[in-house]
């Protein structure tokens, strides 16, 4: 195999009160470059690990006087870091369950048939810590060098989101993200890159949706000179450029089934071929995709690809809609604000309790998105120091007037309520807008063929 690390400079101490073990495990890591130090009594085995600073310990868990289960307590005290191996004749999961809550890495059962076994052990370790050390390094620098992070929350679902960021993060692992429009998909892929291993390389994003089909290959992929008409050189494409680093493939469900076979060529070959081109490129880079659809649905019924959609699915993070993380409004308002009065150049708006409140009412069909958008929108309206309820779009800014509510004694189901509520406030902005379907859905916060389908699904026209 070949060796990640140089093992000359990983220090292993074997304890076992069995000769025969201690002397079988120096002699085969010996071998292979590791410096082995070995000990049969355990009260001699905390004098040495004392004195010095290992990587690795195998450690027995039967031995006289002092337990290995005991020894291994100390050990991860003193040194969390260290990798820990429990060795026993004792296949017990209980026993191996107490090893794991204790710190230790991993078990491996007497009698060791192959060596080769505790070598593989040690390497997925030492790679495994390695690439955690790595992560923290950079999260580390990314604190110190003061990286906005958009991620702005304090309710338990996006502390979950960004806790399956986290570990994501350190691997190569294609991710899809799952969210209905405005819910910060692309945020979440850039902080899934900042988090990386590839934070220094380029993060490129694609939105697949906003592309035309015969101009998204050659987006993608590039082209070479005389490729199609109006080629008139050769062209570099997103694949290319993102090498060594991320690339972000959103609305990845409005792409063709034609194009999807291309893009599993590419995930499973890790190369491209530019259009006109014959050769093959080696690419190096990492992809994020993201939905506003269910994929697993389209994918039964035929309208996406399934091997495609299993090659994406390796690691899924869904973004909870705000209308169930409410609680995240405040700190969301209280980061854009801050950010937008900078890039208008006005001095510090603070936003009155009234508003939130009703920021806090109010249901989001547009999710983040909407929600930066009203505060932008009354943040130009405010000519004081504060945002007050006046300054809010006309659809927060006063209750909305409901057409055909249901009496209050009537009982109606959540579906059939929102469903009056989106006709109710979509019918207002296009009367703000005068039925400039453009201007609404940039109100809404959400694409015009989004709104435009919203629209067919109400039976509603502008």
């Amino acid at each position: 195999m070949t060796e990640k690390y140089d093992t000359r400079n990983v220090k292993v101490l074997v304890v076992d009160d069995e000769r025969d073990i201690t002397f079988f495990l120096d002699e085969y890591l010996s071998e292979l470059g590791y410096r082995v130090y070995t000990e049969n009594q355990p009260e001699q085995a905390e004098k040495t690990f004392l004195a010095q600073q290992f990587d690795v310990v195998l450690l027995d868990v039967n031995m006289p006087r002092i337990s290995g289960l005991k020894l291994l307590e100390q050990f991860h005290s003193v040194a969390p870091d260290v990798i820990i191996i429990m060795i026993s004749a004792l296949q017990d999961v209980e026993l191996v369950v107490k090893c794991i809550q204790l710190g230790a890495y991993d078990y491996v059962t007497k009698p060791i048939i192959t060596l080769n076994q505790v070598h593989l052990r040690i390497q997925r370790a030492l790679a495994e810590r390695n690439i955690k050390a790595e992560n923290q390094a950079l999260r580390s620098q990314l604190a110190r060098q003061g990286e906005p992070h958009e991620l702005r929350f304090h309710s338990p679902a996006m502390r979950q989101v960004m806790e399956m960021i986290r570990m994501v993060a350190p691997y190569d692992s294609t991710v899809l993200i799952l969210g209905e429009s405005g819910t910060g998909k692309e945020v979440v892929a850039r902080t899934i890159h900042k988090f990386s291993l590839r934070a220094d390389k380029p993060f490129v994003a694609v939105n697949c949706g906003g592309i035309p089909e015969s101009l998204l290959e050659s987006t993608l992929f590039g082209h070479e000179k005389g490729a199609f008409t109006g080629a008139t050189g050769r062209k570099i494409g997103l694949f290319e450029e993102s090498s060594t680093g991320t690339i972000f493939l959103d609305e990845i469900t409005e792409t063709s089934l034609s194009f999807q076979v291309k893009l599993l060529r590419v995930l499973e070959n890790s190369s491209i071929m530019r259009v006109g081109g014959t050769q093959e490129i080696k690419l190096d880079l990492r992809v994020l995709t993201a939905s506003n659809i269910d994929v697993t649905r389209l994918a039964k019924s035929g309208d996406f690809r399934q091997d495609l959609f299993y090659r994406l699915n390796v690691f899924q993070i869904p973004i909870p809609p705000l209308r169930e993380r409410k609680e995240d409004i405040p700190a969301i308002v209280d980061y854009h604000l801050k950010r937008l009065c900078k890039r208008m150049k006005k001095n510090h708006v603070t936003v009155n309790e009234a508003v939130l409140e009703r920021f806090q009412q109010y249901d989001w069909p547009g999710n983040v998105r909407e929600l930066i958008n009203a505060v932008e929108n009354a943040l130009i309206m405010t000519t004081g120091d504060c945002i007050e309820l006046e300054n809010l779009p006309a659809n927060l800014g006063r209750p909305v007037s409901w057409d055909n509510t249901p009496a209050q004694n009537e009982v109606t189901d959540l579906q059939s309520a929102r469903r009056r509520f989106e006709k109710n406030y979509l019918r207002q902005l296009l009367q703000q807008t005068n039925g400039n379907v453009t201007e609404a859905a940039r109100l809404a916060g959400i694409s015009r063929q989004h709104l435009h389908l919203k629209l067919k699904e109400l039976n509603e026209t502008p």
